[in-house]
């Protein structure tokens, strides 16, 4: 029966609800009694059946499992067994006037968590609240630990990244589906060796020197490495990779994280080929050019245009200069600054092209300008181009 105790089906998750079970109703109201004086986070249930126990188990929430071991019909042996075949593992704690060490060694081999000899006087409750506590503390943190760690698997099998988890001899203990076709290998023709099958034989000293510098500093590092394939197949990868460690600091495993990136890599490398011819032929053009985006900001400018306004400063560095206060800085050059700006603006909100435009300057000579609205990756763009009619006497 329950007796007259806080009700642990309604507690909150700081309380610890104590099932206890013993055949002696007036011991029973005796250890609630003192329990929940001793601790008020314990709340107690009694019951003096074991059926009914068994019921209450898996009717309500029960932190912990405390039960006499000598009973009518049955002993605290059996209530153990019969409530671990149910799938309850929260702690089982033997509380019994039976005093023998060999109840003592069968109760712990049988996967009771503790065992507690009844005594007489009253600190035998304390010591019982004090088990209870620490038993369902460690059982809630490893509790814990075991979801957060189903949640980190569950988060590496499913990660678009490839992962592999070594241990802190470098040794590997988990390889994810993403790594796995990334790399060409099943999962378990890497697991407990090393790095050497996807690693180039020419960068097997760096890796090697890299691992010894991971586990001494216990940090990351980052980088971009050529690997190998199972088919031999070349590709290069981005690699992280972390140190994890315990509260004690000491290593507990390293993760790397990686993704394939050699299409990526080798467009990078074609832009950057590409890149270099259009800025030497930019540079090559005897014409002033200048090439904005939609927010009105430099994206290139050559020489000639630095030339053509007497400019100060280099080309290169002109990226990201505003486009309407460089205009305003130009327009000193022209017999009408006002106009020059504001036809610049007029341009612009159309984005219709302009051909040979002819520009007064201050000193009587002509400017030519072209204007072509133009289409970048990222949004509009403006190309500009100016050329002088005939030099200054």
């Amino acid at each position: 029966m329950t007796g007259p105790h806080a009700d642990p089906t309604s507690a909150d998750a700081s309380t610890v609800r104590v099932l206890h079970v013993d055949d002696d109703q007036a011991f029973l109201d005796l250890t609630a009694t003192f329990l929940e004086r001793i601790d008020e986070s314990l709340a107690v249930r009694s019951e003096t059946d074991v059926d009914a126990a068994l019921e209450t188990l898996e009717s309500a929430p029960i932190d912990c499992v405390v039960s006499d071991y000598d009973m009518p019909g049955t002993n605290g042996l059996t209530l153990l067994q019969r409530v671990r075949d149910r799938g309850v593992e929260v702690p089982f704690v033997l509380f019994t006037g039976k005093g023998s060490e060999e109840i003592a060694s069968e109760a712990i081999s049988a996967g009771a968590t503790d065992y507690i000899q009844k005594r007489a006087g009253n600190n035998q409750y304390e010591v019982l609240a004090n088990r209870v506590r620490n038993a369902v503390d460690q059982h809630r943190s490893r509790v814990a630990l075991a979801a957060s760690e189903e949640r980190l698997s569950r988060f590496i099998d499913q990660s678009p990244l490839g992962t592999i988890e070594y241990d802190d001899e470098f040794r590997i203990v988990g390889v994810n589906p993403a790594a796995e076709e990334i790399l060409g290998y099943e999962e378990s023709e890497l697991t407990g060796g090393t790095w050497l099958p996807f690693v180039p034989e020419q960068e097997h000293q760096h890796v090697a020197a890299l691992e010894r510098d991971l586990l001494s500093n216990k940090g990351g590092f980052q980088s971009v490495n050529e690997n190998v394939r199972s088919d031999g197949e070349r590709i290069r990868c981005a690699w992280h990779n972390q140190v994890v460690t315990g509260d004690d600091g000491t290593v507990i495993g390293v993760f790397s994280q990686f993704e394939d990136v050699t299409e990526a890599e080798a467009r990078k490398r074609e832009i950057e080929r590409t890149n270099a011819v259009l800025s030497t032929a930019l540079d090559a053009l005897p014409v002033g050019m200048l090439v904005e985006d939609a927010d009105r900001e430099v994206i290139r400018v050559n020489e000639r245009l630095y030339d053509l306004f007497d400019l100060d400063g280099d080309p290169e560095t002109a990226a990201g200069r505003d486009c309407e206060a460089l205009a305003l800085e130009l327009s000193e050059e022209f017999a009408d600054p006002q106009g020059f700006v504001e036809r610049i603006e007029t341009i612009v909100a159309a984005r219709r092209p302009v051909e040979d435009e002819r520009l007064a300057l201050a000193d009587g000579t002509t400017l030519v300008r072209t204007y072509r609205p133009i289409d970048l990756p990222d949004g509009d763009g403006h190309l500009w181009a100016y050329r002088r009619t005939r030099r200054p006497n």
